[in-house]
């Protein structure tokens, strides 16, 4: 491939990727390259790289934007999901209890198998 094509190419990816919500697999897919030949310009062409990066921040700032807007909106799962990630500190956070099973009673199970029409 010819560093004109190449950098043709790179640049359709970068166009492609915005309209894709920088959907990796489905920007490849719709340029014709593969995830690999994408990872590779991402090590080796530094520019590429800085407008992938650009792009995904973007995208970010988007999600953060929305989010914000749910959460004026009082929406209960956008509230939720910012008091788990960013009000830890306040106690808003899931947590996974256990219990000393030791001084319980085992557990008996029984399984019971269905009659056939030949018994």
């Amino acid at each position: 491939m010819t560093d004109i094509k190449r950098q043709k190419l790179k640049e359709k990816f970068i166009e492609a990727f915005e309209s894709t919500a920088c959907n990796v697999s489905v920007t490849c897919k719709k340029i014709g390259i593969s995830r690999n030949c994408y990872y590779d310009w991402r090590k080796q062409d530094p520019i590429f790289e800085e407008a992938i990066v650009e792009l995904e921040e973007s995208l970010m700032d988007f999600a953060e934007t929305m989010l914000y807007k749910g959460i004026k909106e009082g929406k209960t799962a956008e509230l939720i999901f910012y008091l788990k990630t960013k009000g830890k500190k306040r106690g808003y956070v899931e947590r996974l209890e256990t219990h000393d099973l030791t001084e319980r009673e085992p557990i008996q199970v029984t399984f019971v198998m269905p009659e056939t029409e030949n018994e």
